[in-house]
C-alpha cells in the first residue's frame, strides 16, 4: 500500500501540486470576492449615514434660522418658564 502511493506521488507529484494550486487559488478567489463584497456594504453603509447626517444638519440649520429672537424668545428658552 505504501508502495503504491510513493510510486503514485513519484510519478505524479507535479501533477498533484497543479491541482493543489489551482485549488488553493480558486479559494483565494473565492476570498477575495466576498471581501470585496463586505466592503461594497460598508462603503454602502457610511454613504447611507452621510446622507442622514447632512440631511439633519440641514434641518437644525432650518430649525435655528426659524427662532424667534428678543425677550419673548429669551423667555421661551428659559427652563423654568416652561415648567
Amino acid at each position: 500500500m505504501i508502495a503504491t502511493l510513493k510510486a503514485f506521488f513519484a510519478t505524479n507529484a507535479l501533477r498533484v501540486a497543479a491541482w493543489c494550486m489551482a485549488a488553493l487559488s480558486f479559494l483565494g478567489i473565492l476570498l477575495a470576492a466576498r471581501r470585496a463584497g463586505r466592503n461594497a456594504e460598508r462603503v454602502d453603509a457610511l454613504e447611507t449615514q452621510s446622507e442622514n447626517v447632512k440631511k439633519s444638519h440641514e434641518v437644525q440649520d432650518k430649525n435655528r434660522s426659524t427662532l424667534a429672537d428678543g425677550d419673548a424668545a429669551e423667555r421661551l428658552r428659559d427652563k423654568w418658564s416652561r415648567d
